[in-house]
């Protein structure tokens, strides 16, 4: 059988060459066309003025060929995407590359092969994601004549849309999170501290198959509940105390991110205010996540709830951010945000409300968009049944 990932790659860079390709070969049309990032960015270059692209990001290179190890992509007409590698990182490479060549450089041969690799290509305006200043100074030295422009929206305009497989990924992703909360529920107790609750939610999601933690946890109590990244500390659960649980699994590359308010006791009268507050600005802004919808009033949305319960003053950051690959993407669901939800974006819904010497209230989920509105993918309960313990 023909491995179509070994053939070059400038055969399969339209969707014309695609079908012409599939019919040659007889086989279904679905499965070159699910291997065809580098294939779409590479499209995508002439909408952005760009005739080249150097991807270095590690999460860039991973979602294009699949590796976790790769310093540089290199994509541009008339030659087949090259990844180049340090020695280190060969082996993984290719073990674990799809859609490219993978080639090995040293410091003193990487200057040369990247002006090779684009004279060869005729390019004259490269893009890329983020070059350290200093080697973007030694680069543009040595191809004077190319003009190196900084776009990562190209990068982004892919990304920010999740396909069929990303969101199986991210929804075991999704699992994995609240089976750490559902473990970490289980230890609430006055008297644990916040890194013993920290590590029984690290241990629950690395036992059921994560790789890694999406970011670093937040267990902050009492007053601390109130830093909206606390992180964890020896400190002691007290009788009365707002518990803000902050976590996310990472399953293959791919990150949730879940946050829950627990209260050790009864509510009083102010804090089922505060709680109740939030839990309402969450399920509203969720009710209006749909595609075509404004970043910007999505937010609105939740602050307004927030304000109409008088605590508007303590909503502190935006309601939410794009999650992926990385646990802070594009889409930004904030009052600086300019896009539109579209359907396969997965973001983040979490309004709070934070009162310094006091406490504070976060409830979030990771959130899907699809055709009909917004799917959750973290489900432990929010209701205040649930939060006391």
């Amino acid at each position: 059988m023909v491995d179509v990932h070994r053939l070059p790659w400038r055969l399969l860079s339209s969707d014309e060459n695609i079908i012409c390709f599939v019919a040659f070969l007889n086989l279904p049309y679905q499965r070159i066309v699910m291997h065809s990032r580098i294939a779409k960015l590479a499209d995508k270059l002439g909408e952005h003025g760009l005739d080249g692209y150097v991807a270095a990001r590690s999460p860039n290179v991973r979602y294009y060929t699949g590796s976790i190890g790769g310093s540089f992509l290199v994509v541009a007409r008339d030659i087949d995407p090259l990844l180049l590698v340090s020695p280190l990182d060969e082996n993984v490479a290719r073990d674990t590359v799809e859609d490219c060549m993978v080639e090995t450089y040293t410091a003193s041969s990487l200057l040369n092969r990247l002006a090779e690799l684009f004279r060869g290509s005729h390019a004259s305006v490269v893009g890329f994601d983020d070059l350290p200043v200093a080697f973007l100074d030694r680069v543009e030295l040595r191809l004077p004549e190319m003009d190196f422009r900084q776009d990562q929206d190209v990068v982004w305009e892919q990304r920010a849309v999740k396909d069929a497989g990303e969101l199986k990924l991210m929804a075991e992703a999704g699992r994995l999170a609240d089976a750490a909360m559902e473990s970490l529920g289980e230890k609430l107790a006055v008297g644990v501290t916040e890194n013993q609750l920290a590590a029984e939610a690290s241990f629950a999601m690395m036992r059921e198959g994560a790789e890694a933690h999406a970011f670093e946890f937040t267990v902050g109590s009492g007053p601390r509940s109130a830093y909206p990244h606390a992180s964890s500390t020896e400190r002691k659960i007290g009788k009365g105390d707002l518990v803000v649980v902050d976590i996310g699994a990472m399953y293959r590359g791919y990150c949730s991110d879940i946050t829950r308010t627990f209260i050790a006791g009864r509510f009083d009268v102010k804090k089922r205010g505060l709680y109740e507050a939030v839990l309402r600005s969450h399920d509203r802004a969720f009710s209006v996540m749909k595609p075509g919808a404004s970043c910007k009033d999505v937010d609105s949305v939740s602050r307004m709830v927030i304000e109409e319960a008088g605590f508007g003053a303590y909503y502190s950051h935006s309601l939410g951010h794009g999650i992926g690959l990385e646990i802070h993407e594009p889409p930004s669901v904030s009052q600086r945000g300019t896009a539109k939800l579209v359907e396969g974006n997965v973001v983040s819904d979490e309004p709070g409300v934070y009162i310094r010497g006091y406490g504070g209230v976060r409830i979030e989920d990771s959130v899907l968009i699809t055709e009909n509105g917004a799917k959750r993918l973290t489900k432990f309960p929010r209701d205040t049944d649930n939060a006391t313990f």
